[in-house]
């Protein structure tokens, strides 16, 4: 296989399988799916770079934001054309603004990309929406109760579950204050740099300078979920869904399970390959249990039943 064939053959598995499923094209501000991406793109794709990666070529925009207790626009509001009276529908688009500041020509944003209706697109985009915002060109963040750098350690996005993942999954970030000015005038504030920005995320976060720039996988589990103790889901069972990215764990989807269950079916998912091998794994959900009696004893107990189940099956 030639190198032409073996990078636009990379560039299409990437398109179908690591981007969003739907994304909102900023010229015509109308829906787009994979396939129209991937005929966007196409032509960019280098014929003669070994070291190529898709995402070069593939660029688009994602917000990270507090939702709206009401107001939001959805999928069907957009669709239907009636997305302009409501009150989330000027955030969508000073949102689109700045992403065309970054050259953008793609965005997407939870509140209206997925078509909740849909339980297959639900599940996918749930299962993936950490990958999404990893291979995001630029993740902009809108903090709604911040007007200066003081004021951020208090804003409700650091309280929230999904932006924990918003957080550490982007590899470039933007931060926008309530009324949309910029945090700095750097084009990243996500830095390598001990910056004042990431002094502040340290302190509103709980999370060191290094870990802030973050590897996903089931790996230091008990300090990771120190990271999502205090922050909270409208959604009980989003606890859980909200982390499967951040440990590279895949779980079914199924709203009306409960919080505990889902919480414990992450559990099982991400110590299952190593608490069968090591005692190392033992330790770990030892203090998973530990962190999990002291939020909330039903998933304690729940982590005990994994346990005993697990044991039972390695002997």
């Amino acid at each position: 296989m030639n190198q032409e064939e073996s990078n636009l053959d990379k560039f299409e598995r990437y398109v179908m399988n690591n981007i969003p499923i739907r994304l909102i094209r900023l010229s015509d501000m109308k829906f787009v799916v994979r396939s129209d991406v991937k005929k966007h793109f196409r032509s960019s794709v280098p014929l003669e770079d070994s070291l190529y990666h898709p995402s070069e070529s593939v660029r688009y925009a994602i917000l990270s934001h507090r939702w709206l207790d009401e107001g939001e626009p959805t999928y069907d509001d957009m669709t239907a054309n009636i997305a302009e009276s409501l009150a989330g529908y000027t955030k969508l688009m000073n949102f689109c603004e700045k992403a065309r500041e970054y050259g953008m020509e793609f965005v997407w944003s939870d509140t209206c990309c997925i078509d909740k209706n849909n339980s297959t697109e639900l599940d996918e985009s749930i299962r993936s929406m950490f990958r999404w915002y990893r291979n995001s060109a630029i993740c902009i963040v809108h903090l709604a109760q911040s007007e200066t750098i003081a004021d951020v350690e208090h804003d409700e996005w650091f309280t929230r579950g999904w932006t924990l993942q918003e957080l550490l999954a982007p590899e470039k970030i933007k931060f926008f204050y309530k009324c949309w000015t910029p945090m700095t005038d750097d084009e990243d504030d996500k830095n390598m740099e001990p910056t004042e920005v990431m002094e502040t995320l340290e302190r509103a976060t709980g999370i060191s300078f290094d870990d802030l720039f973050f590897t996903p996988g089931p790996i230091r589990v008990d300090k990771r979920m120190t990271w999502a103790a205090r922050r909270k889901t409208t959604r009980a069972e989003d606890v859980a869904y909200s982390l499967m990215g951040m440990f590279d764990v895949s779980l079914q989807v199924a709203y009306g399970e409960g919080g505990d269950r889902a919480f414990c079916r992450l559990i099982e998912a991400i110590m299952r390959p190593v608490i069968l091998l090591s005692s190392t794994g033992r330790a770990n959900l030892q203090n998973i249990a530990l962190h999990a009696l002291f939020l909330n004893r039903p998933r304690a107990t729940w982590i005990v039943k994994i346990w005993n189940s697990m044991m039972s099956d390695s002997r």
